[in-house]
Order: structure tokens, then sequence, then C-alpha cells
């Protein structure tokens, strides 16, 4: 199939008792497209980021990706990484544990050795690679955002979805983190849909 339209939104509605999140959302995202949904609190954005992710049932409309129709497809089989605002790093894990996370799961099972090598190929890639046995707790949020960054790529995602990724760190931080997204995403070639409510932000980062 041709690049343009890798993932499809088609129509998709979605009503939380009287509020209207959704009503009839159409975007179309061409292969390695980075592209940004801003918009205030409330708008809808994270319900469309959330309904490609396959973590918020819709009333109506269709998803695919790459010609395939996933919208009632379970999200651990759907090939996203996922970045939110909260870092969710797994407290109990070293950086290297967390980025090896998704390659332990059974969608995506990976010998011991290759997630050895993968997970030090995305820390070196997020600057890190001298941190990997650190915990959370001994890293600052810029950095646990970059570890969260490397695990959600490590499965090699169809789509990355990054949810006001930036939105917790102070402004110096947050433009720094900024330039590396970008920076990786343009490396990796990664299809990759970004929520933000920051004008500058999205200007910054995305495609469209």
């Amino acid at each position: 199939m041709s690049n343009q339209g890798y993932v499809l939104l088609q129509g998709l509605k979605k009503h939380f008792g009287k509020i209207v999140a959704l009503d009839g959302f159409d975007l179309e995202i061409t292969k390695g497209e980075f592209v940004a949904l801003l918009g205030p609190s409330g708008c809808g954005k994270t319900t469309a980021l959330r309904a490609l992710a396959g973590l918020q049932e819709l009333d109506d409309g269709r998803i695919l990706v790459e010609g395939k129709e996933i919208t009632h497809v379970a999200p651990n089989r759907r090939n996203m990484g996922m970045v939110f605002q909260a870092y969710s790093l797994f407290p109990h894990m070293t950086a290297r544990e967390n980025v090896e996370y998704g390659l332990k799961l059974k969608a995506h099972k990976t010998a011991s050795d290759k997630r050895k090598s993968r997970s030090d190929e995305l820390l070196e890639l997020v600057g890190l690679s001298t941190h990997a046995n650190h915990y959370p707790h001994q890293m600052s949020g810029g950095q646990q955002q970059r570890i969260a960054l490397a695990r959600a790529l490590a499965i090699s995602p169809q789509v990355l979805l990054l949810d006001e990724p930036l939105s917790a760190l102070d402004a110096k931080v947050r433009t720094q983190l900024r330039d590396e997204i970008r920076r990786i995403q343009l490396e990796l070639g990664t299809t990759t849909l970004f929520v933000t409510h920051d004008q500058e932000e999205a200007l910054g980062i995305a495609d469209r």
C-alpha cells in the first residue's frame, strides 16, 4: 500500500454522558509523519489518541493502520508505543529493565541477548547509556521521560503515541526534550501522533 493513509481515523464518535468528546473526527497520517493534535483541555485530543491505542472504546467510527482495521483489536495486539504525561516507569525496575519490559511481553517476546542489545541501542539513542542501572528515583524528570520514550520505542511500534509527554517538566528541560524527541523520530522514521495544549510545542515539533 502507498504511504498515503498509513493511519486512518474515520468518523470517530465518543460521548461521556452529555459531553461530546469526538463528533465524527477524521484524521489521516502518512507513514513516517509527525502529527500534533493541538487544543485546550477537554477538546477530545486525548480521547482520539487513546482510541488509536485501544484504550478508549468508541461509540462509532473506524480505525485502520496499514490498511488493516483495528477498531476492536485489543491494545496489546496493536503494536503502539505510548508515552504518557506521568512517566509511568516501574519504580522497582532499573532503566534497562524498564526499556526491556515490552520485549518480554508475549506479543513481542525477544531472546534475552537481543533484549540487551536492543535496550543498549535505545539507551544510547536517548543519551542515557550511563544510567542503565539507575532506578527511576535516582533520575530527574527529564531523564525518566527519556527512559519512557526508549521503552515505547523498544518494540519498534507501528505508531508512537505521545500524550502531553512534556507538560510535567520545567521550561528548559521541555525545550531540550522536545528537540530530542524530534531528532529521534526523524532518525527512526516512526509515525507519531503527539497531543499537546501548547501551541509553541506543536509548531516546534510536528510536520503538521
